[in-house]
């Protein structure tokens, strides 16, 4: 629930299997990203676009955010938000973050911000009327990155 958890992710992170980045976006692309969504980007989600631009590790995909590639949404939280919004009625407030494959993705909610100015992460579904609230999933951006983190730490290699 802090910064620190953000910082403590991304660094483990680096240590885990199949760990690649996108390298990171220039303070212009995220400030096009943001006018693009009509959304501020929080401190965490901010830094983590500027440095790394896009993360995955061990069967896990944290969308950055990309205005220069709005053709491709996987990966993308620009893309897949906008396309989203469009098709389906997403919420201006949501910026979808990671596909769990199962039919749900988690969203910063922009609605919930905590102390620190951070969205909460939340699981959602779209039901064919709407999007419907599975769970929260964790305080802000650095705790969900962190939970994977873990996960991915303590899943064996094959």
């Amino acid at each position: 629930m802090s910064y620190e958890n953000y910082k403590t992710a991304m660094e483990a992170a680096k240590s885990l299997r199949y760990y690649t980045t996108a390298g990171g976006h220039s303070d212009e692309s995220i400030q096009k990203s943001e006018d693009l969504l009509g959304i501020k980007f929080s401190a965490q989600y901010r830094d983590f676009n500027k440095h790394y631009g896009y993360l995955s590790f061990f069967g896990c995909e944290i969308f950055g955010a990309d205005p220069e590639d709005l053709e491709i949404a996987e990966g993308n939280s620009i893309a897949c938000a906008l396309s989203e919004r469009r098709d389906y009625g997403l919420p201006s407030f949501l910026l979808p973050i990671y596909n769990f494959d199962d039919g749900c993705m988690a969203y910063l909610d922009h609605s919930s911000l905590n102390e620190a100015g951070e969205p909460r992460v939340v699981m959602m579904e779209y039901t064919g009327s709407g999007y419907e609230l599975v769970k929260v999933l964790d305080e802000d951006f650095g705790d969900f990155v962190l939970h994977l983190v873990r996960e991915a730490e303590e899943t064996p290699d094959e």
